[in-house]
């Protein structure tokens, strides 16, 4: 019910309205009408127009569309002026007021209206998708009716019914659990089938990472034989993190259509892949790293619908569905083993019992981002996987969940070279040139030269996707050459002589040359320790060999045959809720 205070707004607003009778006046023809229902519409106009002020404040996000703040029986709602919520909200106070319905006409006018005043009269604010982060504190939208989100810092979590961070909901979108402590995150693998423990450790620090939304994530991959529970592994980690009425979605037909869906979800979830076509593969590449896709607006020539998105995705397939290497680089590869017969339970059964510890392992979730946010400051790596802001998360879940950052890099780099494995024996090229080089040891000349000795070394019926002409080798070892540099091959390219002619280097060194990038992005949370600091964790090279590297090279040489407390309620109808986010942005 309203309260008394929107009660009298809405008879202040009723006021506005003009009463017509039938019969008022004894012009009754055409014209008269015709101009009278053109007087209503507008006065009905005016009339939500001025409703909508009353009971919203507006603002535009970063992509320029409207919104409104509607706050509702304590509850603060965020709605889209263009999405049919808010004008389902706007018709039905109106009729609540006036016990008239406005009219189509009317209700199109007075959207354009506040639109304009959202672009126009009021300040840019940005949305975000489940996950948000500012001044080093986590947000995480429960995407519940309450419209409440859970804040986590160093200190620990809680729950808050007036977020400062705004969030952009879709309808799709289910709520989580509310969150309760006591349990530890891998209490999840109580209910996975996860075959080793280093992948365990693995996806504990991914969920972990899934809440830092500035920072590139790698794509969580679970494949293994049929009955290892990869579907059902994946929607409970979806489940975990973002809850979905679609729980998994394909990849789509088209780059707008998975750019919409990398869009919408929090958590992307791509369910049995076989194969990802090469178009897939790029526009996942950009999901995991960040990147933005432009459209022409519907019934308009020059306008632009603009979608961006950087997320943490799940992919399953009995096998890893793709060995592009750029697209592998970004994957975080999880093998799951077959679930034996006598251990197998019904779907009823299994999420009745994971159902039940949702709401622990979600309390866990929150302990551990706790715990690594309060970790990542003392975090100085001596190297790092090519995804480094993740290597840094990861290497602090470790140091808060006792495993260890020194023991997680290790880890990680070891994946990398299962990542560099997976290339060499899935590709023939890569395959060719390393069996080659391996026999050179050192090899100077052009990309003709290259292509005439490695048709010469690979007798018999070549694969569909072998080089025919000296311009193709060229561009797939450009593909390949992170992989081959991990497998030991130096490439180098120069030119010879006056003509200038076009030549490669191909050098096999021994041992592979450990991965390494700066951060792409500002240090997490801005607080990256200086040198010296004598609490800083340092993770030192203790040149452990990666076992997996050496038995890739060696196999491709071969010929081949916290505790929630809500937040108070006060009396906040509408006034200061945009002014109290602007002053949280400005906030140090």
């Amino acid at each position: 019910m309203l309260n008394d205070t929107l009660k009298w707004q809405n008879n202040q607003v009723a006021t506005l309205i003009p009463r017509y009778e039938h019969g008022a006046s004894g012009k009754n023809n055409a014209d008269s009408q015709t101009k009278k229902d053109g007087k209503e519409d507008k006065s009905t106009a005016n009339a939500l127009i001025e409703l909508a002020v009353r009971h919203c404040e507006f603002f535009h996000d970063e992509r320029g569309d409207g919104y409104a703040v509607v706050t509702d029986n304590q509850v603060r709602l965020t709605l889209g002026l263009r999405r049919k919520e808010f004008r389902r909200w706007l018709a039905g106070t109106f009729y609540k007021t006036t016990k008239r319905a406005a009219n189509n006409e009317a209700l199109s006018t007075a959207l354009s209206v506040l639109e304009a005043m959202a672009a126009y009269d009021n300040p840019q604010l940005e949305l975000s998708n489940r996950f948000a982060m500012r001044d080093g504190e986590i947000y995480i939208d429960l995407a519940d009716k309450r419209w409440r989100a859970i804040k986590v810092s160093a200190a620990g979590w809680e729950i808050v019914d007036k977020p400062a961070i705004m969030f952009r909901r879709y309808p799709h979108q289910h709520a989580l659990p509310d969150p309760v402590g006591g349990r530890k995150l891998s209490d999840i693998h109580q209910h996975l089938r996860i075959r080793s423990k280093d992948d365990q450790y693995m996806m504990e620090a991914w969920l972990v990472a899934c809440a830092f939304p500035n920072v590139p994530r790698p794509a969580i991959t679970f494949h293994g034989p049929q009955g290892a529970s990869k579907t059902t592994t994946a929607r409970c980690i979806k489940a975990l993190v973002d809850p979905s009425l679609t729980g998994s979605v394909d990849l789509g037909k088209s780059p707008a259509d998975l750019a919409q869906i990398l869009d919408h979800h929090g958590v992307p979830c791509f369910d049995n892949l076989t194969s990802i076509q090469t178009w897939a593969a790029d526009m996942l590449c950009r999901g995991v790293t960040g990147g933005a896709f432009t459209k022409r607006e519907l019934y308009s020539d020059n306008s632009d619908v603009i979608l961006s998105f950087k997320r943490p995705i799940i992919i399953t397939g009995i096998n890893i569905p793709t060995h592009a290497p750029d697209l592998l680089d970004r994957l975080l590869l999880i093998e799951l083993e077959r679930i034996p017969a006598n251990k197998r339970m019904d779907e009823t059964t299994f999420w009745t019992r994971f159902n039940a510890d949702l709401p622990l392992l979600f309390g866990a979730l929150l302990d551990a981002i706790a715990g690594t946010l309060r970790h990542l400051p003392t975090i100085k790596l001596s190297r790092m996987a090519r995804m480094a802001d993740f290597t840094r998360i990861a290497c602090a879940y470790a140091e808060y969940a006792g495993i260890g950052s020194k023991k997680m890099l290790s880890i990680i780099m070891k994946h990398a070279s299962r990542q560099t494995e997976e290339v060499l024996q899935a590709d023939p090229v890569a395959t060719a040139i390393l069996n080659f080089v391996k026999k050179q040891v050192r090899w100077t000349g052009t990309a003709s030269e290259l292509l005439n000795l490695l048709n010469g070394a690979t007798p018999g019926p070549r694969p569909e996707k072998w080089p025919r002409q000296a311009n193709n080798l060229t561009r797939q070892m450009n593909v390949l050459q992170a992989t081959l540099e991990e497998a030991g091959i130096s490439v180098t390219r120069h030119k010879k002589g006056r003509k200038g002619d076009k030549q490669v280097t191909l050098e096999y060194k021994a041992k592979s040359s450990s991965a390494s990038s700066a951060p792409s992005n500002p240090p997490i949370g801005g607080n990256l320790p200086a040198d010296g600091n004598s609490n800083v964790s340092s993770v030192k090279d203790d040149k452990c060999e990666d076992k997996h590297l050496s038995t890739a090279i060696s196999s491709a040489i071969k010929p081949s045959t916290g505790t929630a407390s809500g937040d108070a309620v006060g009396k906040d109808d509408k006034p200061g809720v945009i002014s109290r986010t602007l002053a949280g942005y400005g906030a140090d």
